[in-house]
Protein backbone atom coordinates (compact mmCIF):
# COMPACT_ATOMS: atom_id res chain seq x y z
CA UNK A 1 0.00 0.00 0.00
CA UNK A 2 1.32 3.44 -1.31
CA UNK A 3 2.76 5.96 1.83
CA UNK A 4 0.42 8.73 2.09
CA UNK A 5 1.92 12.08 1.45
CA UNK A 6 1.51 13.10 4.73
CA UNK A 7 3.40 10.34 5.76
CA UNK A 8 6.39 10.92 3.68
CA UNK A 9 6.36 14.50 4.96
CA UNK A 10 6.60 13.87 8.22
CA UNK A 11 10.06 14.82 9.96
CA UNK A 12 12.55 11.46 10.40
CA UNK A 13 14.45 10.52 13.56
CA UNK A 14 17.54 10.31 13.92
CA UNK A 15 19.21 8.32 16.56
CA UNK A 16 22.74 9.76 17.38
CA UNK A 17 24.26 7.51 20.02
CA UNK A 18 27.04 9.10 22.96
CA UNK A 19 30.33 7.91 24.19
CA UNK A 20 28.49 7.17 27.35
CA UNK A 21 26.05 4.90 25.38
CA UNK A 22 28.71 2.35 24.05
CA UNK A 23 29.79 -0.35 26.03
CA UNK A 24 33.71 -0.61 26.26
CA UNK A 25 34.96 -3.63 24.61
CA UNK A 26 37.08 -5.92 26.96
CA UNK A 27 41.18 -5.46 26.27
CA UNK A 28 41.77 -8.92 25.98
CA UNK A 29 39.28 -9.23 22.81
CA UNK A 30 41.00 -6.25 21.35
CA UNK A 31 41.63 -7.52 17.67
CA UNK A 32 44.39 -5.06 16.85
CA UNK A 33 47.76 -5.27 18.87
CA UNK A 34 49.08 -1.83 21.14
CA UNK A 35 51.47 0.35 18.72
CA UNK A 36 54.56 0.51 20.56
CA UNK A 37 54.36 -3.44 21.39
CA UNK A 38 54.24 -4.11 17.78
CA UNK A 39 57.11 -1.57 17.03
CA UNK A 40 59.45 -2.62 19.94
CA UNK A 41 62.80 -3.94 18.17
CA UNK A 42 64.19 -7.27 19.71
CA UNK A 43 66.56 -6.15 21.80
CA UNK A 44 68.58 -9.69 23.00
CA UNK A 45 68.84 -10.49 18.58
CA UNK A 46 70.18 -6.99 18.15
CA UNK A 47 73.13 -7.56 20.92
CA UNK A 48 73.60 -11.12 19.52
CA UNK A 49 73.70 -9.23 15.81
CA UNK A 50 76.22 -6.70 17.44
CA UNK A 51 78.48 -9.39 19.33
CA UNK A 52 79.11 -11.17 16.23
CA UNK A 53 79.83 -8.28 13.99
CA UNK A 54 82.19 -7.30 16.75
CA UNK A 55 83.81 -10.53 16.68
CA UNK A 56 84.17 -10.77 12.99
CA UNK A 57 85.74 -7.08 13.36
CA UNK A 58 88.34 -8.15 15.29
CA UNK A 59 88.86 -11.44 13.71
CA UNK A 60 89.38 -9.73 10.26
CA UNK A 61 92.06 -7.47 12.42
CA UNK A 62 94.00 -9.82 13.64
CA UNK A 63 94.04 -11.49 10.10
CA UNK A 64 95.20 -8.06 8.81
CA UNK A 65 97.73 -7.51 11.45
CA UNK A 66 98.87 -11.10 10.80
CA UNK A 67 99.48 -10.13 7.49
CA UNK A 68 101.13 -7.15 8.38
CA UNK A 69 103.79 -8.88 10.53
CA UNK A 70 104.13 -11.86 7.75
CA UNK A 71 104.75 -8.82 5.03
CA UNK A 72 107.06 -7.32 7.56
CA UNK A 73 109.11 -10.17 7.74
CA UNK A 74 108.96 -11.09 4.28
CA UNK A 75 110.55 -7.39 3.46
CA UNK A 76 113.00 -7.71 5.94
CA UNK A 77 114.25 -11.28 4.64
CA UNK A 78 114.16 -9.32 1.26
CA UNK A 79 116.59 -7.10 2.38
CA UNK A 80 119.10 -9.15 3.74
CA UNK A 81 118.84 -11.21 0.97
CA UNK A 82 119.38 -8.35 -1.01
CA UNK A 83 122.50 -7.29 0.95
CA UNK A 84 123.87 -10.75 1.25
CA UNK A 85 123.73 -10.96 -2.98
CA UNK A 86 125.12 -7.60 -2.87
CA UNK A 87 128.50 -8.42 -0.71
CA UNK A 88 129.09 -12.23 -2.44
CA UNK A 89 128.87 -9.29 -5.50
CA UNK A 90 130.79 -7.30 -4.62
CA UNK A 91 133.34 -10.01 -3.07
CA UNK A 92 132.87 -11.70 -6.03
CA UNK A 93 134.23 -8.69 -8.64
CA UNK A 94 136.90 -7.98 -6.33
CA UNK A 95 138.39 -11.45 -6.38
CA UNK A 96 138.33 -11.38 -10.01
CA UNK A 97 139.71 -8.42 -10.32
CA UNK A 98 142.43 -9.57 -7.69
CA UNK A 99 143.36 -12.46 -9.84
CA UNK A 100 143.50 -9.92 -12.93
CA UNK A 101 146.21 -8.10 -11.41
CA UNK A 102 147.96 -11.41 -10.66
CA UNK A 103 147.93 -12.96 -13.66
CA UNK A 104 148.71 -9.66 -14.88
CA UNK A 105 151.59 -9.21 -12.58
CA UNK A 106 153.33 -12.47 -12.65
CA UNK A 107 152.30 -12.95 -16.29
CA UNK A 108 155.99 -13.12 -16.94
CA UNK A 109 157.15 -14.89 -14.32
CA UNK A 110 158.35 -18.02 -16.03
CA UNK A 111 159.74 -15.74 -18.44
CA UNK A 112 161.61 -13.61 -15.77
CA UNK A 113 162.97 -17.30 -14.26
CA UNK A 114 164.65 -18.06 -17.53
CA UNK A 115 166.09 -14.67 -18.24
CA UNK A 116 168.15 -14.93 -14.98
CA UNK A 117 170.58 -17.41 -15.92
CA UNK A 118 171.13 -14.66 -18.86
CA UNK A 119 171.62 -12.06 -16.16
CA UNK A 120 173.83 -13.99 -14.29
CA UNK A 121 176.11 -14.94 -17.59
CA UNK A 122 176.23 -11.00 -18.33
CA UNK A 123 177.71 -10.51 -14.43
CA UNK A 124 180.33 -12.98 -14.98
CA UNK A 125 181.20 -11.64 -18.15
CA UNK A 126 181.76 -8.00 -16.84
CA UNK A 127 184.37 -9.70 -14.02
CA UNK A 128 186.35 -10.44 -16.50
CA UNK A 129 189.43 -8.60 -16.26
CA UNK A 130 190.20 -6.18 -19.98
CA UNK A 131 193.66 -5.56 -20.67
CA UNK A 132 193.32 -3.97 -23.88
CA UNK A 133 191.33 -0.88 -25.51
CA UNK A 134 189.33 -3.45 -28.16
CA UNK A 135 188.36 -5.47 -24.70
CA UNK A 136 187.09 -2.45 -23.11
CA UNK A 137 184.92 -1.68 -26.06
CA UNK A 138 183.09 -4.91 -26.19
CA UNK A 139 183.01 -4.47 -22.12
CA UNK A 140 181.33 -1.50 -22.58
CA UNK A 141 178.77 -2.76 -25.25
CA UNK A 142 178.33 -5.89 -22.71
CA UNK A 143 177.50 -3.35 -19.76
CA UNK A 144 175.04 -1.40 -22.01
CA UNK A 145 173.25 -4.71 -22.91
CA UNK A 146 173.53 -5.56 -19.60
CA UNK A 147 171.92 -2.52 -18.26
CA UNK A 148 168.64 -2.34 -20.64
CA UNK A 149 167.77 -5.77 -19.74
CA UNK A 150 167.81 -4.73 -16.44
CA UNK A 151 165.67 -2.11 -16.87
CA UNK A 152 163.53 -3.56 -18.91
CA UNK A 153 162.55 -6.54 -15.85
CA UNK A 154 162.56 -3.80 -13.27
CA UNK A 155 160.03 -2.16 -15.56
CA UNK A 156 158.44 -5.57 -15.32
CA UNK A 157 158.36 -5.27 -11.42
CA UNK A 158 161.54 -7.76 -10.74
CA UNK A 159 163.87 -6.55 -8.32
CA UNK A 160 166.63 -7.97 -6.67
CA UNK A 161 166.44 -9.40 -2.98
CA UNK A 162 168.73 -7.30 -0.45
CA UNK A 163 171.82 -9.38 0.80
CA UNK A 164 175.27 -8.14 1.99
CA UNK A 165 174.49 -6.84 5.79
CA UNK A 166 170.93 -8.03 6.46
CA UNK A 167 170.43 -11.13 8.41
CA UNK A 168 169.37 -14.25 7.02
CA UNK A 169 166.23 -14.98 5.72
CA UNK A 170 165.42 -18.37 4.82
CA UNK A 171 162.40 -17.09 2.77
CA UNK A 172 164.69 -15.05 0.61
CA UNK A 173 167.86 -16.52 0.89
CA UNK A 174 169.91 -19.60 -0.04
CA UNK A 175 172.96 -20.03 2.35
CA UNK A 176 175.20 -21.95 0.47
CA UNK A 177 178.65 -20.86 2.14
CA UNK A 178 179.23 -20.10 6.17
CA UNK A 179 182.01 -17.77 7.64
CA UNK A 180 183.09 -18.00 11.02
CA UNK A 181 182.74 -14.36 12.63
CA UNK A 182 182.94 -12.84 15.77
CA UNK A 183 182.59 -9.34 14.05
CA UNK A 184 179.19 -9.96 12.90
CA UNK A 185 175.79 -10.94 14.68
CA UNK A 186 174.98 -14.57 14.63
CA UNK A 187 173.29 -14.95 10.44
CA UNK A 188 174.76 -12.07 9.26
CA UNK A 189 175.09 -11.84 5.09
CA UNK A 190 178.71 -11.31 4.48
CA UNK A 191 178.72 -11.85 0.54
CA UNK A 192 176.42 -12.43 -1.95
CA UNK A 193 177.32 -15.63 -4.60
CA UNK A 194 174.38 -15.03 -7.01
CA UNK A 195 171.98 -12.23 -6.91
CA UNK A 196 167.99 -13.34 -6.38
CA UNK A 197 164.77 -11.82 -7.45
CA UNK A 198 161.54 -11.21 -6.92
CA UNK A 199 158.08 -9.77 -8.57
CA UNK A 200 156.22 -8.08 -6.17
CA UNK A 201 156.06 -10.08 -3.38
CA UNK A 202 156.51 -13.27 -4.55
CA UNK A 203 160.11 -14.80 -5.15
CA UNK A 204 161.25 -15.83 -8.32
CA UNK A 205 164.70 -17.02 -7.17
CA UNK A 206 166.54 -17.15 -4.02
CA UNK A 207 169.75 -15.43 -3.43
CA UNK A 208 172.46 -17.28 -2.68
CA UNK A 209 174.69 -16.35 0.12
CA UNK A 210 177.31 -16.79 2.67
CA UNK A 211 176.03 -16.18 6.33
CA UNK A 212 178.50 -16.16 9.57
CA UNK A 213 178.21 -18.80 12.45
CA UNK A 214 179.97 -18.89 15.59
CA UNK A 215 183.62 -19.56 15.78
CA UNK A 216 184.51 -22.69 17.05
CA UNK A 217 185.97 -23.03 19.82
CA UNK A 218 189.93 -23.89 19.79
CA UNK A 219 191.70 -26.51 21.64
CA UNK A 220 193.16 -24.38 23.82
CA UNK A 221 189.85 -22.98 25.31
Amino acid sequence: MPKSRKDSDAPRRIEISTPDDEQPQDADECPFPDAAEADAPDVSAIEGELLEAERNVDEELARLQAMIVDMEQQCVASEDEKQRLAAEMHNYKRRVQQEKDLLKRYANEAIVAELIPVMDNFERAMEVPVESSDGECLMAGVQMIYNQLHGALEGHGVKQVMTEGQTFDPNLHEAVEREESADHPLGTIVKELAKGYMIGDRLIRPARVRVTVEPALSDDE
